[in-house]
């Protein structure tokens, strides 16, 4: 049995204690940011790690990857032999974000030049990380969208089951890149102030950042009362950008979840939602759920805590589904009002006490990539 030993997430959350403050609470804080475009300056909410810089330094995306693995190392108090047996399993949305900036500014080719002897892929912060902490030299990494990390915990539980490591570090990397940031507003998916997913006015995504680092291992090496019992990746080709409106890739995927797990749809204790509030993924998301599930789960999202992290949602929002779990509750959707007549389902409004059982989280990426995960906490 593959068991998932926990780690530690920065982002707009902040440290554990005010991290389940805020869960428990409903309550996140966001920041504002502005950018011109067309010549006419747009102001969007976004939920930031801290106050920090953001330019084309390598260190800074450095510093956060190893602040955040070295937590996750003291927390769980793994020895540099467990580290020497665990490989890595790198998800990120986003390449080369030393040059995100100088990539945003190349609009008119001014920053060719100082682009063309700098580019880096995932595998370097990859690499980086095997040799800063003597990692085993077994690497992955995964830019399938929002799925990203998501899709590294399917492969690292595989790469465990099959014995070919004894622990597994999944990253997931996404922070702010301005290029992003401007293709979505491009998009007028952006919402200007808040996120509120499945609500009826729902004014679009709020996207973060975050950076987060899950450790996974077998039971047999290190025992834990969570379990990953499977997941199900698949893609489907309704359209470049997104999964079918009707709901038919997504209930595939979690009906497919579901079967690979021996796991009737009616013993999930509940569903962490994609969630983005974008209202095509909303409509796809609730009618998928609905041919998967003969009844409302108990569902809700973590982007109105944390926002959109893309790539890093994976492990990220694993992770905070395993803190909100331990400490004896499923959030609530913040921002939730008014009931989508179309969609009828409402996300959960109030916590909900809760201590252990089946979990099912999805995940839903540009290109119609879909994932969804089973996890389960027993306690004995």
């Amino acid at each position: 049995m593959i068991t998932i030993l926990g780690g530690e997430i920065l982002s707009a959350l902040g440290e554990t204690g005010e991290r389940l403050k805020h869960l428990e609470q409903g309550t996140y804080a966001s920041v504002e940011k502005k950018m011109m475009l067309n010549g006419e300056e747009l102001s969007f909410a976004y939920y930031a790690i801290d106050e920090g810089e953001r330019n084309s330094a390598l260190s800074i995306p450095l510093r956060y990857l190893e602040d955040v693995v070295q937590k996750a190392i003291d927390k769980l108090a793994l020895t540099p032999d467990d580290l020497q047996r665990c490989g890595l399993f790198l998800g990120s949305s986003s390449n080369d974000l030393s040059l995100s900036l100088p990539l945003g500014r190349n609009f008119d080719g001014s920053q060719e030049e100082t682009i063309a002897c700098a580019r880096i892929g995932n595998g370097y912060y990859a690499d980086h990380l095997v040799k800063h902490f003597g990692l085993n030299d077994f690497t992955l990494t995964y830019n399938t969208a929002c799925t990203s990390s998501a899709n590294a915990v399917i492969d690292a539980a595989s790469m465990l089951e099959g014995g070919m490591i004894d622990y597994a570090l999944v990253i997931g990397l996404e922070m702010f890149a301005p290029v992003t940031f401007e293709g979505f507003a491009s998009m007028q998916l952006l919402s200007p102030t808040k996120i509120a997913p499945f609500d009826r006015d729902r004014q679009g995504i709020v996207l973060g950042e975050a950076v987060s680092a899950l450790f996974l291992s077998r039971d047999d090496v290190a025992a834990s009362p969570w379990h990953f019992r499977g997941g199900v990746s698949n893609c489907e080709t309704h359209s470049v950008t997104g999964a079918n409106p009707n709901g038919t890739g997504i209930s595939q995927v979690i009906k497919a979840a579901l079967k690979s797990t021996g796991v009737r749809d009616d013993e999930i204790a509940a569903v962490k939602a994609h969630g983005t509030a974008s209202a095509l993924n909303d409509e796809a998301e609730m009618n998928g759920m609905k041919q998967a599930f003969a009844k409302s789960p108990a569902f809700f999202s973590f982007k109105p805590y944390i926002g959109h992290t893309l790539g890093s949602c994976g492990s990220s929002e694993l992770l905070l589904m395993l803190e909100c779990v331990d400490a004896g509750f499923v959030p609530s959707s913040p921002n939730f009002r008014h009931c989508d007549e179309a969609l009828s389902w409402t996300p959960l409004q109030q916590k909900m006490a809760c201590d252990s059982g089946l979990f099912m989280l999805n995940y839903f990426g540009f290109g119609g990539n879909n994932t969804s995960i089973v996890v389960e906490k027993v306690v004995s």
